[in-house]
């Protein structure tokens, strides 16, 4: 299994340009207003929530507000120059598609971030990083939103490319790069999505209780290093918050002044127009539903959550669960070292916590969506990654019947969705054929490479 993350890599770019391909342009109103949000930017302005779009597409799904306006500007910041000319030129199916492209781009970085990343956080488990890799690759949720024009796959790489660096540090230690770098990245997250906040919480107060660790730790990891590394988590620690104030606190202050709160949302005017429903936390969390549809990030939505959710997370987290279960109480095997303990707790904490953040806003008349997981993508990989290394030598056949549940779904879907596409090609002569050959490509990617063994590798648990 020598190639897996190029073939995921290859794998994200083919699902991400099948959803580019077949959904037709703006066919929902949440693309409609990140792509005008991109083009105010490119004005010179911010949008306003009440002021409506000023794009006015002939076609599409156009929403009656500004409902994208609550988003800090970092990424129609990146957008606009792209968007932009092509919008003022009267080209404004190019700027969707070259919106769409940048992302579809965005989805194969985003699956080589998570590799990086999965072999930052458990360098002694090898074969992690490949199979991380292939779960990201392969996930719809990734290539759904790869292939369109939102701004979340620009929130996941950054928060995977945060949760990578927080590893290094718990593993090796704080240096002054990886200090700035931890700062720089966690102000872009914030710059891109409010929401990211858990994620940059949980993996700076991580390398915190790392450095922690280490002063406490054995009398000769003691001395200047360790000094160093206090010096360097103080740093951190004011730093993150004061370079997030310094490039969005000014626009979260103007969420509140023009809303009433830093979040930028409107429940009352969603509870009017879009039929959500304020309940009580506890009827949420005993919704089965709720859990569900929020939990089926890896599905299409044309096979039944349910079963997107039991086959493709809970089974593989149990079997994750069991074999550390088991690991542990071999007492053959050497302990855990207290940074996989600390990871270990970091990625279950940063998970539950972005649960319970989408748990209270559903509550407050949210739709929950599973895309707003796509922030802890990498740490659910790396979980679903682990229990299928747990099948041993039989991880290909594992890996191979895993995946096949994502791109069957997304077969599907395009056999859905073919007859009524309605792109810039009237009849989808070339979009659809393009579609099927794009997933079949991708499925000759993986096929190829969870089939490509070697040998010589050792099964790592």
């Amino acid at each position: 299994m020598r190639h897996l993350v190029p073939a995921a890599v290859l794998a994200a770019i083919l699902a991400s340009l099948v959803q580019a391909l077949l959904s037709p342009p703006l066919h929902t109103g949440d693309e409609t207003a990140h792509l005008d949000y991109a083009y105010q930017v490119w004005t010179g302005h911010l949008p306003v929530f009440e002021d409506g779009l000023v794009l006015a597409p002939e076609a599409g799904s156009v929403p009656p507000v500004q409902w994208a306006a609550q988003h800090p500007p970092l990424y129609y910041l990146v957008l606009a120059p792209v968007v932009g000319p092509l919008v003022e030129g009267g080209h404004v199916i190019g700027a969707v598609y070259a919106a769409r492209g940048l992302n579809v781009l965005g989805a194969g970085l985003l699956v080589l971030v998570a590799a990086w990343a999965a072999r930052r956080a458990f360098p002694a488990s090898p074969l992690l990083a490949p199979v991380t890799a292939l779960v990201v690759g392969t996930t719809a949720w990734v290539a759904r939103v790869g292939g369109s024009g939102y701004n979340d796959i620009f929130a996941a790489l950054l928060t995977t490319w945060l949760l990578g660096l927080a590893a290094g540090v718990v593993r090796s230690g704080l240096t002054w790069p990886r200090a700035a770098g931890l700062v720089v990245v966690s102000a872009l997250c914030l710059g891109t999505r409010l929401h990211t906040m858990v994620m940059v919480g949980v993996l700076v107060a991580a390398v915190l209780a790392g450095v922690l660790l280490r002063t406490a730790g054995p009398p000769g990891v003691r001395g200047a290093t360790v000094r160093g590394d206090a010096v360097r988590a103080i740093v951190v620690a004011l730093g993150v918050p004061a370079a997030v104030a310094a490039t969005s606190g000014w626009f979260y202050l103007r969420n509140v002044a023009l809303t009433g709160s830093i979040t930028g949302g409107h429940p009352d005017w969603a509870a009017e127009n879009l039929d959500r429903v304020i309940r009580p936390v506890p009827e949420v969390l005993a919704d089965a539903g709720f859990w569900v549809q929020l939990l089926a990030v890896f599905g299409h939505d044309r096979l039944p959550d349910a079963a997107v959710v039991l086959l493709l997370l809970v089974v593989p987290a149990a079997l994750a669960v069991v074999a550390g279960v088991r690991a542990a109480r071999d007492v053959r095997l050497p302990a855990a070292g207290r940074a996989d303990v600390l990871l270990l707790v970091t990625g279950a904490t940063a998970v539950a916590a972005t649960l319970a953040m989408q748990l209270v806003y559903t509550a407050g008349g949210g739709s929950p969506h599973p895309r707003y997981l796509l922030p802890v993508i990498g740490i659910l990989a790396m979980l679903v990654a682990q229990g299928l290394l747990s099948t041993g030598r039989r991880l290909s056949w594992a890996a191979g019947l895993w995946c096949a549940v994502p791109l069957i779904d997304q077969a599907i879907w395009i056999a859905v969705s073919a007859p009524r596409y309605a792109g810039p090609w009237p009849d989808g002569s070339l979009s659809v054929p393009g579609a099927w050959l794009a997933w079949g490509l991708a499925c000759v990617a993986v096929a190829v490479a969870v089939t490509n063994r070697d040998p010589d590798r050792t099964y790592r648990r």
